[in-house]
């Protein structure tokens, strides 16, 4: 059968000098992978390269030459920006507030607490749903610097790439989860993202979005900068003391036990860190697997670091997933 362009989503995730990229069809409400390709960037995407001219022609040449290489269909494109790079919020609202007294006040919000009051932002915002423990109306607003923007449009543009739709990487994280498992109304789910430059941790309940929090190496440890070669067993610590940490803060429960179950992944997740992580919680604990329940296309070329390691591709097949 062949494909129908229509009907194919290219997702991007690029992370420390990694860049994933998985090209899904949507067919008879299935989803199938055609193409999955990871591979090093001789230039890592940071708020240093992106605002780098040159350095954005470099990473644009690359991704280019990569979707030519594999014959990637790039007339959809999703792509997952690392939340690292943005301000993410949530704010309380009134109920009575019509759609353009929302937005001045999520604009007045924003100028609260942007970084540089002489920037310019793109800002976007949803209501969030209630749940047992949301009772009260809150919206999630994220911010952008309108030049990071900007750079990456150029960045597209260099790459040729039609890229639809900018997605953030937690949310992608977790659209790949939900698809792939069975979350009840009720459950508390912890994602802890672990990569080199840091820990990611984003906390859902009922199927909702409830708080997120980056937490980057050298906030973990004054002696380091990286978590590459750090003892399994200390990330497992930095993990476990990290997530009660937002937990207590953020009123979820008195401890990690409170949830009702923990996905790992990222680059960094360590079998001996997943194994302390499941003996010492009385929780399920499991890598992430974001083609649990997903088809694969008869040639497409699957290497056992992929089979081993599904939990590396989760924020990038949760952007190919997102729905038009």
């Amino acid at each position: 059968m062949d494909a129908n362009p229509t009907n194919i989503q290219l997702g991007i995730y690029i992370k420390d000098g990694n860049v994933k990229l998985i090209e899904v069809e949507n067919t008879s409400q299935q989803y199938r992978i055609n193409k999955i390709v990871q591979t090093e960037l001789s230039v890592p995407v940071n708020i240093e390269s992106i605002y780098n001219d040159q350095k954005i022609e470099d990473i644009g040449n690359q991704l280019q030459q990569l979707v030519k290489n594999y014959r990637l269909n790039a007339q959809y494109v999703i792509f997952a920006l690392q939340s690292q790079l943005v301000l993410i919020k949530k704010l309380p609202f009134d109920d009575d507030l019509s759609d353009s007294d929302l937005i001045d006040q999520v604009d007045w919000e924003v100028k609260q607490f942007s970084y540089s009051q002489s920037d310019e932002y793109i800002v976007d915002f949803q209501k969030l749903q209630r749940t047992s423990r949301r009772q009260e109306n809150e919206m999630l607003v994220v911010s952008v610097r309108e030049k990071i923007i900007r750079q990456l449009r150029k960045l597209f543009s260099i790459a040729k790439l039609n890229v639809k739709v900018v997605d953030l990487d937690i949310f992608t994280a977790k659209r790949a989860i939900e698809l792939n498992y069975e979350l009840r109304i009720g459950d508390i789910i912890a994602l802890v993202e672990v990569s080199s430059s840091g820990l990611m941790f984003t906390i859902i309940e009922d199927k909702e979005y409830w708080v997120s929090q980056d937490i980057p190496a050298y906030k973990l440890d004054a002696s380091i900068n990286s978590l590459v070669g750090v003892d399994d067993e200390d990330i497992s610590k930095y993990i476990s003391k990290e997530l009660r940490r937002l937990m207590l803060d953020n009123k979820v429960g008195e401890s990690i036990e409170a949830l009702n179950r923990i996905f790992l992944y990222g680059d960094l997740v360590k079998d001996n860190t997943l194994e302390s992580l499941q003996n010492n919680y009385n929780v399920r604990i499991d890598r992430a697997n974001p083609f649990r329940r997903l088809l694969f296309a008869p040639n497409v070329s699957v290497d056992e670091n992929i089979w081993s390691r599904p939990e590396t591709f989760t924020v990038c097949v949760g952007a190919a997933l997102r729905r038009r």
